[in-house]
């Protein structure tokens, strides 16, 4: 069966040889290369599936329905962080996967991404499967000790997720964690703090894993710390951690409702929920490392990570940050400086950054590298993210 993607379609299923909706006329060969098998959820803003590639590979699709500029911004956003990115903890988005549909006799376009598809359940349904029973510490542990290398490398680019909860953490049918939902992550740039000191921030706000400096438009790198800590929290006891709270002593009183859990552990997962920033660990390697002291063993778990990580990319992957040999030929930019170009620019532009470098090298061979940059500058159409890029180099 094809799915056709029309939110107006009267009758959406079509048979597998249909090139064009037989309910509204709209094109099921979506960007010429795939087709829609299933529908898996709808939301407030947009409609997620299950595709198929030329090649028959299964990719999730979604779609974004509501044409908001703020909800355009963040899903464009999203394509462009998940771009960065070459982590097996972390979505891959394919080449090119972002991309305009205009449905049959629609007005306004439809804004799809196609991202690699994660087969397994997300913690909140995995909880739910269990009949809501709690998973031993041992496990929590190791799982957060995944999560904390995850949330490095997002850390380390200079992004938070903002979102950290059950439900955008999945667990892959091998028992690996991938962190999800980066339509609310923001990169820590000049950009973000100015707006942030004139309070033009949205907070982003789920009961129980939001701190309140986040609440308040006012999140930092550990703001994601407070909100896992709180998704290990919800793993050990089954519960929302606002269940625990402790009015009179402003407090999470969760320990007593797990069976096992280590003093040290517990301590560390208290000093993740501290309710100044400050008081919390610095960065995710400083958790990583509390974490090997308590279970030693879990220090493959970042050899194994480092491994993967710098593994090439798939087929579709590789395009997005590979400049052809014979563009630098004749150039005198070394292919390191231009690798960075592309890496940086893809933050901005998304995944055909390294398509845009390549044109401007091949069309001039001669570029000096403050050329390059200022060529690549003019390819932002956000001012602010344009003079961001150049900063970064001259």
């Amino acid at each position: 069966m094809s799915l056709c993607i029309n939110p107006e379609c009267p009758k959406p299923q079509n048979s597998d040889t249909t090139i064009f909706c037989m309910g509204c006329g709209s094109e099921l060969l979506l960007d010429g290369r795939y087709r829609v098998v299933r529908e898996l959820g709808h939301g407030g803003f947009g409609t997620t599936y299950e595709i198929i590639d030329v090649n028959s590979r299964s990719w999730l699709l979604k779609v974004l329905t509501d044409n908001h500029p703020k909800y355009v911004e963040l899903f464009q956003q999203e394509a462009r962080i998940l771009g960065v990115f070459n982590h097996p903890g972390i979505p891959k988005i394919d080449l090119d996967g972002y991309f305009l549909y205009f449905a049959n006799q629609q007005q306004e376009p439809l804004h799809c991404l196609v991202m690699e598809k994660i087969e397994g359940l997300n913690l909140h349904e995995y909880i739910h499967q269990r009949g809501n029973r709690p998973v031993k510490p041992k496990r929590v542990l190791r799982w957060l000790a995944e999560l904390t290398l995850i949330l490095e490398q997002v850390h380390d680019r200079n992004f938070f997720h903002r979102d950290i909860k059950p439900a955008n953490i999945m667990l892959r049918s091998n028992g690996c964690l991938v962190l999800i939902d980066f339509g609310t992550a923001r990169k820590v740039d000049q950009s973000y703090i100015a707006k942030q000191a004139l309070g033009q921030i949205t907070g982003v706000v789920t009961q129980g894993y939001t701190p309140i400096e986040q609440m308040r438009g006012k999140a930092v790198l550990q703001s994601d710390f407070y909100s896992l800590s709180g998704t290990m929290i919800f793993l050990l006891t089954a519960k929302n951690p606002t269940y625990f709270y402790n009015f009179s002593q402003n407090r999470l009183d969760w320990q007593q409702a797990v069976e096992g859990v280590s003093p040290q552990f517990a301590d560390l997962l208290n000093r993740m929920m501290a309710f100044c920033p400050s008081q919390r660990p610095s960065t995710a390697r400083e958790i990583f490392n509390q974490i090997i002291a308590l279970e030693p063993s879990l220090q493959i778990l970042d050899e194994h990570f480092k491994s993967s990580s710098s593994e090439p990319k798939p087929t579709s992957i590789v395009k997005q940050n590979s400049i052809s040999t014979s563009s630098l030929n004749n150039s005198p930019i070394a292919p390191e400086f231009v690798k960075r170009c592309c890496q940086e620019l893809a933050e901005f532009i998304g995944p055909i950054a390294t398509i845009v470098c390549d044109r401007i090298i091949k069309q001039n061979p001669t570029i000096s590298q403050e050329e390059l940059c200022l060529a690549l500058a003019k390819t932002i159409n956000n001012p602010e993210q344009a003079r961001d890029f150049q900063q970064r180099f001259l």
